[in-house]
Protein backbone atom coordinates (compact mmCIF):
# COMPACT_ATOMS: atom_id res chain seq x y z
CA UNK A 1 0.00 0.00 0.00
CA UNK A 2 1.14 3.43 -0.95
CA UNK A 3 2.04 6.55 1.48
CA UNK A 4 -0.72 7.77 -0.18
CA UNK A 5 -3.47 5.59 0.18
CA UNK A 6 -1.97 5.02 4.04
CA UNK A 7 -2.51 8.71 5.06
CA UNK A 8 -5.70 8.33 3.56
CA UNK A 9 -6.80 5.70 5.57
CA UNK A 10 -5.50 7.16 8.77
CA UNK A 11 -7.77 10.38 8.07
CA UNK A 12 -10.92 8.31 6.87
CA UNK A 13 -10.35 6.63 10.22
CA UNK A 14 -10.69 10.34 12.01
CA UNK A 15 -13.39 11.53 9.53
CA UNK A 16 -15.61 8.37 10.06
CA UNK A 17 -16.58 10.09 13.95
CA UNK A 18 -17.94 13.49 12.21
CA UNK A 19 -19.62 11.29 9.54
CA UNK A 20 -21.46 9.22 12.17
CA UNK A 21 -21.98 12.78 14.11
CA UNK A 22 -23.88 13.99 11.25
CA UNK A 23 -25.80 11.08 10.35
CA UNK A 24 -26.90 10.47 14.06
CA UNK A 25 -27.84 14.45 13.63
CA UNK A 26 -29.91 14.27 10.50
CA UNK A 27 -31.54 11.08 12.33
CA UNK A 28 -32.23 12.73 15.39
CA UNK A 29 -33.88 15.80 13.45
CA UNK A 30 -35.80 13.44 11.42
CA UNK A 31 -37.64 11.60 14.78
CA UNK A 32 -37.90 14.78 16.41
CA UNK A 33 -39.78 15.88 13.14
CA UNK A 34 -42.08 13.14 13.35
CA UNK A 35 -42.54 13.79 16.84
CA UNK A 36 -43.43 17.29 16.11
CA UNK A 37 -45.79 16.50 13.95
CA UNK A 38 -47.42 13.87 15.00
CA UNK A 39 -48.66 16.52 18.23
CA UNK A 40 -49.10 19.01 15.74
CA UNK A 41 -52.10 16.31 14.05
CA UNK A 42 -53.18 15.32 17.69
CA UNK A 43 -53.77 19.31 18.49
CA UNK A 44 -55.17 19.52 15.27
CA UNK A 45 -58.19 16.60 16.15
CA UNK A 46 -58.15 18.41 19.32
CA UNK A 47 -59.19 21.81 17.83
CA UNK A 48 -61.58 20.33 15.37
CA UNK A 49 -63.34 18.58 18.21
CA UNK A 50 -63.38 22.04 20.07
CA UNK A 51 -65.51 22.75 16.82
CA UNK A 52 -67.58 20.27 17.20
CA UNK A 53 -67.97 21.35 21.21
CA UNK A 54 -69.16 25.10 19.82
CA UNK A 55 -71.70 23.43 17.34
CA UNK A 56 -73.22 21.43 19.74
CA UNK A 57 -73.26 24.25 22.53
CA UNK A 58 -74.87 26.66 19.95
CA UNK A 59 -77.16 23.59 18.71
CA UNK A 60 -78.45 23.83 22.45
CA UNK A 61 -78.44 27.75 22.74
CA UNK A 62 -81.08 27.59 19.59
CA UNK A 63 -83.53 25.43 21.44
CA UNK A 64 -83.19 28.27 24.68
CA UNK A 65 -83.69 30.96 21.98
CA UNK A 66 -87.10 29.42 20.28
CA UNK A 67 -88.21 29.17 24.04
CA UNK A 68 -87.44 32.42 24.82
CA UNK A 69 -89.95 33.54 21.98
CA UNK A 70 -87.41 33.79 19.08
CA UNK A 71 -89.71 31.98 16.07
CA UNK A 72 -86.85 32.23 13.86
CA UNK A 73 -84.65 29.93 16.19
CA UNK A 74 -86.87 26.57 14.93
CA UNK A 75 -85.49 27.37 11.18
CA UNK A 76 -81.81 27.65 12.54
CA UNK A 77 -81.78 24.12 14.43
CA UNK A 78 -81.30 21.83 10.72
CA UNK A 79 -78.67 23.89 10.33
CA UNK A 80 -76.80 23.48 13.44
CA UNK A 81 -77.50 20.16 12.78
CA UNK A 82 -75.43 19.62 9.69
CA UNK A 83 -73.36 21.89 10.88
CA UNK A 84 -72.44 19.40 14.18
CA UNK A 85 -72.44 16.50 11.76
CA UNK A 86 -69.81 17.96 9.63
CA UNK A 87 -67.34 18.73 12.47
CA UNK A 88 -68.40 15.26 13.99
CA UNK A 89 -67.50 13.75 10.85
CA UNK A 90 -64.38 15.51 10.13
CA UNK A 91 -63.08 14.72 13.93
CA UNK A 92 -64.18 11.40 14.14
CA UNK A 93 -62.18 10.79 10.48
CA UNK A 94 -58.50 11.84 12.67
CA UNK A 95 -59.20 10.05 14.89
CA UNK A 96 -56.74 6.77 16.14
CA UNK A 97 -59.06 3.59 16.52
CA UNK A 98 -59.05 3.69 20.33
CA UNK A 99 -60.27 6.80 20.77
CA UNK A 100 -63.72 5.86 18.28
CA UNK A 101 -65.71 4.81 21.57
CA UNK A 102 -65.40 8.85 22.67
CA UNK A 103 -66.80 9.44 19.41
CA UNK A 104 -69.87 6.83 19.77
CA UNK A 105 -70.66 8.70 23.04
CA UNK A 106 -70.44 12.32 21.44
CA UNK A 107 -72.87 11.01 18.96
CA UNK A 108 -75.15 9.37 21.15
CA UNK A 109 -75.00 13.11 22.95
CA UNK A 110 -76.05 14.36 19.66
CA UNK A 111 -78.67 12.09 18.89
CA UNK A 112 -80.31 12.70 22.81
CA UNK A 113 -79.66 16.44 21.94
CA UNK A 114 -82.15 16.18 18.59
CA UNK A 115 -84.63 14.11 20.81
CA UNK A 116 -85.03 16.69 23.11
CA UNK A 117 -85.38 19.61 20.59
CA UNK A 118 -88.00 17.38 19.05
CA UNK A 119 -89.73 17.41 22.00
CA UNK A 120 -89.04 20.54 23.62
CA UNK A 121 -90.48 22.02 20.20
CA UNK A 122 -93.41 19.65 19.99
CA UNK A 123 -94.92 21.11 23.68
CA UNK A 124 -94.27 24.69 22.86
CA UNK A 125 -95.94 24.54 19.90
CA UNK A 126 -98.66 22.52 21.87
CA UNK A 127 -98.76 25.83 23.82
CA UNK A 128 -97.37 24.14 26.85
CA UNK A 129 -94.45 26.75 27.62
CA UNK A 130 -93.83 25.62 30.98
CA UNK A 131 -93.58 21.99 30.11
CA UNK A 132 -91.44 22.84 27.27
CA UNK A 133 -88.71 24.99 29.67
CA UNK A 134 -89.10 22.15 32.37
CA UNK A 135 -88.22 19.48 30.20
CA UNK A 136 -85.60 21.65 28.16
CA UNK A 137 -83.82 22.45 31.92
CA UNK A 138 -84.21 18.41 32.76
CA UNK A 139 -82.51 17.15 29.75
CA UNK A 140 -80.41 19.77 28.56
CA UNK A 141 -79.15 21.44 31.28
CA UNK A 142 -79.24 18.93 34.13
CA UNK A 143 -78.25 15.60 32.39
CA UNK A 144 -77.01 15.90 29.04
CA UNK A 145 -75.04 19.06 29.33
CA UNK A 146 -72.88 17.37 32.28
CA UNK A 147 -72.47 14.00 30.22
CA UNK A 148 -71.31 16.17 27.26
CA UNK A 149 -68.48 17.83 29.88
CA UNK A 150 -67.35 14.66 31.42
CA UNK A 151 -66.95 13.05 27.83
CA UNK A 152 -64.82 16.92 26.86
CA UNK A 153 -62.52 16.38 29.87
CA UNK A 154 -62.22 12.76 28.66
CA UNK A 155 -60.91 14.00 25.19
CA UNK A 156 -58.81 17.13 26.81
CA UNK A 157 -57.24 14.39 29.07
CA UNK A 158 -56.38 11.77 26.48
CA UNK A 159 -55.64 15.19 23.83
CA UNK A 160 -52.74 16.22 26.79
CA UNK A 161 -51.55 12.79 27.41
CA UNK A 162 -51.10 11.60 23.92
CA UNK A 163 -50.27 14.42 22.38
CA UNK A 164 -48.02 16.47 24.71
CA UNK A 165 -47.05 13.88 27.28
CA UNK A 166 -46.60 11.36 24.66
CA UNK A 167 -45.00 13.77 22.09
CA UNK A 168 -42.15 14.60 25.59
CA UNK A 169 -41.83 10.95 26.18
CA UNK A 170 -40.92 10.10 22.49
CA UNK A 171 -38.42 13.44 22.56
CA UNK A 172 -37.17 12.30 26.31
CA UNK A 173 -36.13 8.43 24.28
CA UNK A 174 -34.87 10.38 21.35
CA UNK A 175 -32.34 12.15 23.23
CA UNK A 176 -31.52 9.49 25.98
CA UNK A 177 -30.66 7.58 22.49
CA UNK A 178 -28.38 10.60 20.91
CA UNK A 179 -26.49 10.82 24.38
CA UNK A 180 -25.99 7.11 24.31
CA UNK A 181 -25.08 7.40 20.18
CA UNK A 182 -22.82 10.51 21.00
CA UNK A 183 -20.66 8.42 23.71
CA UNK A 184 -20.61 5.57 21.37
CA UNK A 185 -19.58 8.12 19.07
CA UNK A 186 -16.66 9.30 21.24
CA UNK A 187 -15.58 6.10 21.89
CA UNK A 188 -14.92 5.07 18.33
CA UNK A 189 -13.53 8.67 17.70
CA UNK A 190 -11.01 7.88 20.24
CA UNK A 191 -10.38 4.37 19.08
CA UNK A 192 -9.92 5.53 15.37
CA UNK A 193 -8.24 8.43 16.42
CA UNK A 194 -5.54 5.98 18.24
CA UNK A 195 -5.69 3.60 15.00
CA UNK A 196 -4.82 6.18 12.62
CA UNK A 197 -2.20 8.01 14.63
CA UNK A 198 -0.50 4.25 14.76
CA UNK A 199 -0.80 3.82 11.61
CA UNK A 200 0.37 6.97 10.55
CA UNK A 201 3.32 6.49 13.37
CA UNK A 202 3.88 3.27 11.58
CA UNK A 203 4.32 4.16 8.13
CA UNK A 204 5.74 7.50 8.38
CA UNK A 205 7.30 8.41 11.46
CA UNK A 206 9.17 4.96 12.38
CA UNK A 207 10.80 4.42 8.83
CA UNK A 208 11.74 7.83 8.78
CA UNK A 209 13.39 7.89 11.59
CA UNK A 210 14.93 4.63 10.59
CA UNK A 211 16.26 6.27 7.42
CA UNK A 212 17.52 9.48 9.26
CA UNK A 213 19.79 7.19 11.48
CA UNK A 214 21.00 5.41 8.29
CA UNK A 215 21.61 8.61 6.68
CA UNK A 216 23.60 10.00 9.88
CA UNK A 217 25.73 6.65 9.85
CA UNK A 218 26.47 6.73 6.38
CA UNK A 219 27.19 10.44 6.68
CA UNK A 220 29.26 9.67 9.08
CA UNK A 221 31.66 7.42 6.62
CA UNK A 222 29.89 4.14 7.45
CA UNK A 223 29.19 2.99 3.82
CA UNK A 224 28.67 -0.41 4.82
CA UNK A 225 25.77 0.04 6.96
CA UNK A 226 22.46 -2.27 5.77
CA UNK A 227 19.48 -0.55 4.94
CA UNK A 228 16.36 -2.73 4.51
CA UNK A 229 13.58 -1.04 3.68
CA UNK A 230 10.84 -2.27 5.29
CA UNK A 231 7.77 -0.87 3.65
CA UNK A 232 6.86 -0.83 -0.38
CA UNK A 233 5.27 2.53 -0.34
CA UNK A 234 7.28 6.07 -1.37
CA UNK A 235 9.78 5.41 2.21
CA UNK A 236 10.23 2.31 0.74
CA UNK A 237 11.05 3.74 -2.33
CA UNK A 238 13.48 6.45 -0.84
CA UNK A 239 14.80 3.88 1.82
CA UNK A 240 15.84 1.57 -1.44
CA UNK A 241 16.84 4.98 -3.76
CA UNK A 242 19.19 5.64 -0.67
CA UNK A 243 20.40 2.32 -0.55
CA UNK A 244 21.49 2.10 -4.28
CA UNK A 245 22.99 5.54 -3.61
CA UNK A 246 25.18 4.06 -0.61
CA UNK A 247 26.11 0.76 -2.68
CA UNK A 248 27.60 3.47 -5.60
CA UNK A 249 28.98 5.50 -2.83
CA UNK A 250 30.79 2.01 -1.80
CA UNK A 251 31.84 1.07 -5.32
CA UNK A 252 32.67 4.93 -5.93
CA UNK A 253 35.46 4.54 -3.17
CA UNK A 254 36.50 1.13 -3.79
CA UNK A 255 37.04 2.16 -7.20
CA UNK A 256 38.98 5.24 -5.75
CA UNK A 257 40.53 3.46 -3.27
CA UNK A 258 41.44 1.02 -6.74
CA UNK A 259 43.07 3.74 -8.58
CA UNK A 260 45.29 4.47 -5.49
CA UNK A 261 46.72 1.29 -4.91
CA UNK A 262 47.10 0.93 -9.12
CA UNK A 263 48.95 4.24 -8.98
CA UNK A 264 50.91 3.23 -5.82
CA UNK A 265 51.89 0.28 -7.98
CA UNK A 266 52.70 1.69 -11.07
CA UNK A 267 55.40 3.56 -9.40
CA UNK A 268 56.72 0.40 -7.55
CA UNK A 269 56.66 -1.60 -10.23
CA UNK A 270 58.32 1.10 -12.42
CA UNK A 271 61.18 1.22 -10.24
CA UNK A 272 61.19 -2.52 -9.84
CA UNK A 273 61.45 -3.21 -13.11
CA UNK A 274 64.24 -0.34 -13.13
CA UNK A 275 66.00 -1.63 -10.57
CA UNK A 276 65.70 -5.68 -10.52
CA UNK A 277 65.08 -6.83 -13.93
CA UNK A 278 68.23 -6.02 -15.28
CA UNK A 279 70.61 -7.39 -12.41
CA UNK A 280 68.47 -10.56 -12.48
CA UNK A 281 68.71 -10.87 -16.20
CA UNK A 282 72.62 -11.02 -15.45
CA UNK A 283 72.52 -13.29 -12.85
CA UNK A 284 69.99 -15.53 -14.39
CA UNK A 285 72.91 -15.39 -17.66
CA UNK A 286 75.52 -15.88 -15.49
CA UNK A 287 74.06 -19.09 -13.49
CA UNK A 288 73.58 -20.44 -17.00
CA UNK A 289 76.88 -19.63 -17.91
CA UNK A 290 78.13 -21.59 -14.89
CA UNK A 291 75.92 -24.43 -15.60
CA UNK A 292 77.40 -25.09 -18.62
CA UNK A 293 81.19 -24.33 -16.97
CA UNK A 294 80.88 -25.93 -13.56
CA UNK A 295 83.91 -28.49 -12.77
CA UNK A 296 83.84 -31.06 -9.53
CA UNK A 297 81.00 -32.38 -8.54
CA UNK A 298 78.33 -32.13 -10.80
CA UNK A 299 75.37 -33.54 -9.48
CA UNK A 300 75.04 -30.79 -6.60
CA UNK A 301 76.23 -27.55 -8.38
CA UNK A 302 73.99 -28.35 -11.40
CA UNK A 303 71.27 -28.59 -9.01
CA UNK A 304 72.13 -25.23 -6.84
CA UNK A 305 72.76 -23.48 -10.07
CA UNK A 306 68.73 -24.49 -11.62
CA UNK A 307 67.56 -23.38 -8.37
CA UNK A 308 69.26 -19.90 -8.84
CA UNK A 309 67.56 -19.69 -11.99
CA UNK A 310 63.99 -20.98 -11.04
CA UNK A 311 63.94 -18.12 -8.42
CA UNK A 312 65.46 -16.03 -10.94
CA UNK A 313 62.67 -16.60 -12.98
CA UNK A 314 60.23 -16.89 -10.45
CA UNK A 315 61.11 -13.12 -9.16
CA UNK A 316 60.85 -11.96 -13.20
CA UNK A 317 57.27 -13.79 -13.30
CA UNK A 318 56.26 -11.51 -10.33
CA UNK A 319 57.57 -8.05 -11.60
CA UNK A 320 55.93 -9.28 -15.04
CA UNK A 321 52.34 -9.57 -12.77
CA UNK A 322 52.84 -6.42 -11.34
CA UNK A 323 53.68 -4.67 -14.75
CA UNK A 324 50.52 -6.12 -16.27
CA UNK A 325 48.25 -4.96 -13.17
CA UNK A 326 49.68 -1.60 -13.00
CA UNK A 327 49.86 -0.52 -16.97
CA UNK A 328 47.36 -3.02 -18.51
CA UNK A 329 47.34 -2.93 -22.19
CA UNK A 330 44.55 -1.37 -24.68
CA UNK A 331 41.72 -3.50 -24.71
CA UNK A 332 40.96 -5.14 -28.12
CA UNK A 333 37.57 -6.99 -28.27
CA UNK A 334 36.84 -9.75 -30.46
CA UNK A 335 34.11 -12.23 -31.25
CA UNK A 336 35.31 -15.30 -30.37
CA UNK A 337 33.49 -19.02 -29.12
CA UNK A 338 33.72 -20.07 -25.38
CA UNK A 339 34.78 -23.20 -27.31
CA UNK A 340 38.17 -21.99 -28.25
CA UNK A 341 38.96 -19.92 -25.15
CA UNK A 342 38.20 -23.30 -23.24
CA UNK A 343 40.65 -25.44 -25.14
CA UNK A 344 42.97 -22.24 -25.74
CA UNK A 345 43.55 -22.25 -21.82
CA UNK A 346 43.76 -25.87 -21.40
CA UNK A 347 46.30 -26.08 -23.69
CA UNK A 348 49.08 -25.79 -21.72
CA UNK A 349 48.15 -28.14 -18.83
CA UNK A 350 47.74 -31.30 -20.18
CA UNK A 351 51.04 -32.74 -18.40
CA UNK A 352 50.17 -31.38 -14.79
CA UNK A 353 46.57 -32.48 -15.91
CA UNK A 354 48.14 -36.16 -16.19
CA UNK A 355 51.03 -35.67 -13.48
CA UNK A 356 48.43 -34.93 -10.63
CA UNK A 357 46.13 -37.40 -11.89
CA UNK A 358 43.21 -34.77 -12.38
CA UNK A 359 39.98 -35.81 -13.93
CA UNK A 360 38.75 -32.97 -16.63
CA UNK A 361 35.22 -33.05 -17.57
CA UNK A 362 34.55 -30.46 -20.18
CA UNK A 363 30.78 -29.64 -21.38
CA UNK A 364 30.98 -26.73 -23.40
CA UNK A 365 28.96 -26.79 -26.57
CA UNK A 366 30.56 -25.45 -30.28
CA UNK A 367 26.96 -24.06 -31.15
CA UNK A 368 26.80 -21.60 -27.97
CA UNK A 369 26.60 -18.19 -28.87
CA UNK A 370 30.09 -16.50 -29.57
CA UNK A 371 30.98 -13.79 -27.12
CA UNK A 372 32.82 -10.26 -27.43
CA UNK A 373 35.77 -10.31 -25.36
CA UNK A 374 39.84 -9.65 -25.90
CA UNK A 375 40.60 -13.09 -26.30
CA UNK A 376 44.54 -13.21 -25.17
CA UNK A 377 43.23 -11.34 -21.63
CA UNK A 378 40.45 -14.34 -21.32
CA UNK A 379 42.77 -16.67 -22.06
CA UNK A 380 45.26 -15.65 -19.61
CA UNK A 381 42.31 -15.13 -16.61
CA UNK A 382 40.85 -18.52 -17.49
CA UNK A 383 44.83 -19.78 -17.17
CA UNK A 384 45.32 -17.93 -13.97
CA UNK A 385 41.69 -19.77 -13.10
CA UNK A 386 42.15 -23.34 -13.97
CA UNK A 387 46.13 -22.78 -12.26
CA UNK A 388 44.76 -21.81 -8.96
CA UNK A 389 41.85 -25.15 -9.22
CA UNK A 390 45.22 -27.74 -10.62
CA UNK A 391 47.06 -26.08 -7.26
CA UNK A 392 43.89 -27.01 -4.95
CA UNK A 393 43.94 -30.23 -6.13
CA UNK A 394 48.12 -31.76 -5.68
CA UNK A 395 46.87 -34.96 -4.99
CA UNK A 396 43.98 -35.28 -7.67
CA UNK A 397 40.26 -34.74 -7.96
CA UNK A 398 38.13 -33.55 -10.76
CA UNK A 399 37.98 -30.51 -12.61
CA UNK A 400 34.53 -29.70 -14.60
CA UNK A 401 33.69 -26.65 -16.71
CA UNK A 402 30.74 -25.70 -18.24
CA UNK A 403 28.79 -23.34 -20.32
CA UNK A 404 25.84 -22.68 -21.03
CA UNK A 405 23.48 -19.34 -22.26
CA UNK A 406 22.03 -17.23 -19.55
CA UNK A 407 20.54 -13.95 -19.41
CA UNK A 408 21.74 -11.37 -16.42
CA UNK A 409 19.31 -9.68 -14.11
CA UNK A 410 18.99 -6.97 -16.33
CA UNK A 411 17.82 -9.33 -19.64
CA UNK A 412 21.11 -9.11 -21.44
CA UNK A 413 21.75 -12.40 -23.15
CA UNK A 414 25.44 -13.73 -21.83
CA UNK A 415 27.34 -17.05 -21.68
CA UNK A 416 27.61 -18.43 -17.96
CA UNK A 417 31.14 -20.45 -17.49
CA UNK A 418 31.50 -22.35 -14.45
CA UNK A 419 34.62 -24.08 -13.23
CA UNK A 420 34.09 -26.04 -10.28
CA UNK A 421 37.33 -28.54 -8.54
CA UNK A 422 37.13 -30.81 -5.89
CA UNK A 423 39.86 -29.25 -3.58
CA UNK A 424 39.42 -28.48 0.07
CA UNK A 425 37.50 -25.54 -0.70
CA UNK A 426 38.08 -21.97 0.81
CA UNK A 427 36.97 -20.81 3.92
CA UNK A 428 34.07 -17.90 4.00
CA UNK A 429 35.56 -15.64 5.73
CA UNK A 430 38.60 -15.12 3.30
CA UNK A 431 36.11 -15.71 0.40
CA UNK A 432 35.53 -11.60 -0.09
CA UNK A 433 39.27 -11.23 -0.18
CA UNK A 434 39.73 -13.30 -3.00
CA UNK A 435 40.14 -10.95 -5.61
CA UNK A 436 42.00 -8.27 -3.55
CA UNK A 437 45.40 -7.35 -5.45
CA UNK A 438 48.42 -8.98 -3.43
CA UNK A 439 46.19 -11.04 -0.92
CA UNK A 440 47.14 -14.70 -1.44
CA UNK A 441 47.23 -17.80 0.48
CA UNK A 442 50.20 -19.06 -0.78
CA UNK A 443 53.83 -18.55 0.09
CA UNK A 444 55.17 -18.48 -3.35
CA UNK A 445 51.91 -16.61 -4.97
CA UNK A 446 52.13 -12.86 -6.07
CA UNK A 447 48.11 -12.09 -4.93
CA UNK A 448 47.32 -10.52 -8.49
CA UNK A 449 46.14 -13.53 -10.35
CA UNK A 450 42.67 -13.42 -9.26
CA UNK A 451 42.72 -9.79 -9.28
CA UNK A 452 43.76 -8.94 -12.95
CA UNK A 453 41.51 -11.87 -13.89
CA UNK A 454 38.58 -10.27 -12.48
CA UNK A 455 39.72 -6.65 -13.98
CA UNK A 456 39.69 -8.19 -17.40
CA UNK A 457 36.37 -9.88 -17.34
CA UNK A 458 34.83 -6.69 -15.60
CA UNK A 459 36.58 -4.44 -18.52
CA UNK A 460 34.93 -6.73 -21.33
CA UNK A 461 31.01 -6.48 -19.76
CA UNK A 462 31.23 -9.61 -17.54
CA UNK A 463 31.64 -10.69 -13.90
CA UNK A 464 33.63 -13.12 -11.70
CA UNK A 465 31.96 -14.70 -8.87
CA UNK A 466 33.24 -17.40 -6.44
CA UNK A 467 31.43 -19.97 -4.36
CA UNK A 468 33.23 -22.19 -2.26
CA UNK A 469 32.57 -24.46 0.87
CA UNK A 470 35.39 -26.38 3.26
CA UNK A 471 35.28 -29.60 2.09
CA UNK A 472 33.07 -29.42 -0.97
CA UNK A 473 35.28 -27.97 -3.67
CA UNK A 474 35.07 -23.88 -5.32
CA UNK A 475 33.17 -22.90 -7.82
CA UNK A 476 34.52 -19.90 -9.90
CA UNK A 477 31.46 -18.45 -12.29
CA UNK A 478 31.85 -16.10 -15.00
CA UNK A 479 29.29 -14.36 -16.93
CA UNK A 480 30.09 -12.99 -20.58
CA UNK A 481 28.55 -10.92 -23.14
CA UNK A 482 27.36 -12.28 -26.28
CA UNK A 483 28.54 -10.58 -29.51
CA UNK A 484 26.10 -8.36 -31.38
CA UNK A 485 26.33 -8.17 -35.16
CA UNK A 486 29.93 -7.07 -35.41
CA UNK A 487 31.93 -8.89 -38.32
CA UNK A 488 33.45 -12.10 -37.36
CA UNK A 489 36.60 -12.58 -35.59
CA UNK A 490 40.03 -12.61 -37.22
CA UNK A 491 41.74 -15.94 -37.26
CA UNK A 492 42.64 -17.77 -34.60
CA UNK A 493 46.37 -18.10 -35.98
CA UNK A 494 46.41 -13.80 -36.35
CA UNK A 495 46.26 -13.51 -32.52
CA UNK A 496 50.03 -15.46 -31.73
Amino acid sequence: MTLQRKLLLGFSLMVVPALLVGVQAIRTNALVRGTLESLGERLARSRTYAEVEDAMFNQTQVIWRYLSGDPAARKEFPLTEQVVAFWLDRWTAELPPDELKLADGVRRIEADIRTVAGRVFTLHDAGRHDAAAVLARRELVERLQPALADVNREIYRRAREFSVQAAFAQVAGIVDRERRILWGIIALALAAGLVASWLISRSLAHPLNELRHAMAVVGAGDLDHAIEPRSRDEIGDLARAFARMTEQLRQSRAQLVQSEKLASIGQMAAGVAHGLRNPLASLRAAAQLAQHRVEGPPAAAREQLSAIIEQVDRLDLRIAHLLTFSRPAPLRPLRESVRTLVDGALSGFAELLRRRRVELAVTVSPALREVRVDPMRLEQALTEIISNALDAMPDGGRLEIAAQSQPDAGGADGVLLEIADSGPGIPAEILPNLCEPFFTTRPEGTGLGLAIAKRYLEETGGRLEIASAVGHGTTVRIWLPVASGEPAPAPAGSRT
